[in-house]
């Protein structure tokens, strides 16, 4: 019935009046765990007065990760969509790489002012940079390296970078399947409550989500 309830915050009517509210959670995140979050779904009426009134369990097998679901409002990240491919799903169904950086850039904050439009352009900052890149002053001038994990689809576009400001980018090696451990899921799904009226899915304003293998609705 999942498909029900994401039928229904994409409503024109519920969007206009409608709302989203967690009243309880069970379980923990986990390998192989179950999580329930319940839900009151409503709308107000021109009056003031609440209508449509229904109780939601929303249920998410092996769930890895949930975010920003604890909120008075998730105006206007009300419209529920079920994603199997998203920046967020990276860790999970692509490989992992160990890179390494040889050399310091000459313009270090021109450098990293590029890498912050590489990763908004590819990611939407979904992954943020400071994430992968800090220790700037601290370590990596002093080294004259440094060493990061990124999932793949982020090589090209530091690679890009990097060989813009004359620095070298290396593939030291190439973390993949049952090695990745516990983030080797490729059966991820991404529940985010978005609204792309306002904002891609794929960029990152602080829409709530859930990430697990499977997402069951049922309406109590």
């Amino acid at each position: 019935m999942i498909e029900q309830l994401i039928e229904r915050t994409n409503s024109k009517k519920f969007y206009r009046s409608g709302r989203l509210h967690l009243t309880k959670m069970k379980g923990q995140i986990g390998h192989f765990n179950t999580m329930e979050f319940h839900f009151v779904v409503d709308e107000e009426d021109d009056t003031g007065n609440l209508v449509n009134v229904e109780h939601w369990k929303l249920i998410s097998h092996q769930t890895m990760i949930f975010n920003g679901l604890y909120s008075v409002s998730y105006l206007p990240y009300i419209k529920l969509k079920v994603l199997n491919e998203h920046p967020l799903l990276w860790t999970f169904n692509k490989n992992e790489l160990e890179c390494e950086l040889n050399g310091f850039p000459a313009n270090p904050s021109e450098f990293i002012g590029d890498l912050f439009f590489a990763f908004e352009k590819n990611n939407g900052h979904w992954k943020p940079l400071n994430q992968t890149f800090f220790n700037i002053k601290e370590y990596y001038k002093n080294k004259g390296k440094m060493s990061f994990g990124i999932p793949e689809p982020l090589a090209e576009p530091i690679r890009k970078v990097c060989e813009n400001h004359g620095i070298e980018f290396n593939v030291e090696n190439v973390i993949k399947g049952h090695n990745k451990g516990y983030a080797n899921r490729p059966n991820a799904k991404l529940l985010i409550f978005g609204n792309e009226d306002i904002s891609p899915n794929d960029f990152n304003l602080r829409q709530p989500y859930i990430i697990a293998e499977e997402f069951i609705a049922n309406r109590k």
